[in-house]
């Protein structure tokens, strides 16, 4: 089984963690993942208190696993965060700025705590306040996100905030990519778009649907979004949501001055089909991997198939496959036998995977 130090952290079984997604969230999305071994997380950005204190109640009786509760510090909402601290989860998330003192009031409740950042900056800041998880993003992501690429961002912060746990988000959606990301020193990884393809996800089946015919070159990142919607984008930590292009952000893109003008309206059509259930009128929330995803599988599929890819993956490369790659070719790089690497996580015999 594949394990690493923030299963141990976070108490779970595989290190895959479902992005608590604000348009794509529910209590039962996230008790799929954290049954499945995993971490399933709840959403709270752009939601009513009224939903996200249902979600918080409801998954208690859907599972006995980790889970995790989101909250946006420029866009918080003080009385779910009060209700959040209420009711003890595992995990207290925080995303897209620093969370200042509710570290030490999640710590406090018993809860463990996890940042997303975008910068190595934001990750030492991070390590500063006490945070137990940090995820690097990638700019490959889906929603809201930076500039760096995963593959860059990772090793960096993973230097920067050593011992604390860090997991990769950004153009990860198979086993190979969980793999990549264990290799540049991730502990575990956090996962959006490959699960809103899911038959879990509370999302319309058209979003689904264009994230299976997507290929990555047709995920942009949509600056209007950010003239429409200033907050959460362009305070706290600096970001650009990323989308499938839509009708509406098409013709509104070519329109920013007017966008602004109009931002009040728009983002009321924004809510008003989002509560409907017709968010992808508007946006199509999705990252770069969409490109990689071509099935819509249940919950329980999405997640054998990650580990039993990953473990594949894992061990190609313990067991010595990678071999034209030969470290000649790297004379700066001294010679050393695999079992003297220090890696995150375990290998898996070979005969684990029925080779």
């Amino acid at each position: 089984m594949l394990k690493t130090p923030l299963c141990d952290v976070f108490g779970i079984e595989v290190p895959i963690i479902l992005a608590p997604m604000g348009t794509c969230t529910s209590a039962e999305f996230a008790a799929a993942v954290s049954n499945e071994g995993g971490l399933g997380g709840i959403g709270s950005l752009f939601r009513s208190t009224a939903a996200v204190k249902r979600d918080i109640d409801t998954i208690k009786r859907l599972t006995t696993r980790p889970f995790a509760i989101n909250h946006i510090p420029q866009a918080l909402d003080a009385e779910v965060f009060r209700y959040t601290l209420d009711a003890r989860p595992p995990v207290i998330s925080f995303a897209l700025d620093d969370p200042g003192d509710m570290v030490r009031q999640a710590h406090d409740v018993g809860s463990r705590v996890m940042l997303q950042v975008t910068t190595v900056a934001q990750a030492v800041r991070a390590a500063e306040r006490g945070i137990d998880v940090i995820i690097a993003q990638g700019c490959e992501s889906g929603g809201y996100c930076g500039e760096v690429s995963t593959m860059a961002l990772v090793p960096q912060v993973v230097d920067a905030v050593s011992p604390i746990p860090v997991v990769a988000a950004g153009g990860i959606f198979d086993g190979r990519g969980i793999a990549a990301a264990l290799m540049l020193g991730a502990a575990g990884v956090n996962l959006g778009t490959r699960f809103i393809a899911s038959i879990e996800a509370p999302a319309p089946n058209e979003w689904k649907e264009a994230i299976t015919a997507a290929q990555s070159e047709d995920v942009i990142k949509v600056d209007v979004l950010n003239d429409i919607s200033p907050i959460p984008g362009t305070k706290g930590f600096p970001t650009i949501p990323r989308s499938l292009p839509t009708a509406f952000l098409s013709e509104w893109s070519a329109k920013r001055e007017e966008a602004r003008r109009e931002r009040d309206r728009l983002r009321g059509q924004i809510v008003s089909t989002t509560q409907a259930g017709r968010q992808h009128e508007c946006i199509l929330w999705a990252g770069q991997t969409a490109g990689g995803i071509s099935e819509i599988l249940p919950v329980s599929e999405i997640m054998r198939r990650l580990i039993v890819e990953t473990e594949a993956a894992l061990s190609s490369v313990a067991w010595g496959k990678q071999m034209r790659y030969a470290p000649t070719k790297l004379p700066h790089v001294s010679h050393r036998r695999a079992s003297d690497v220090p890696t995150p996580f375990e290998f898996p015999e070979p005969d684990s995977l029925g080779g």
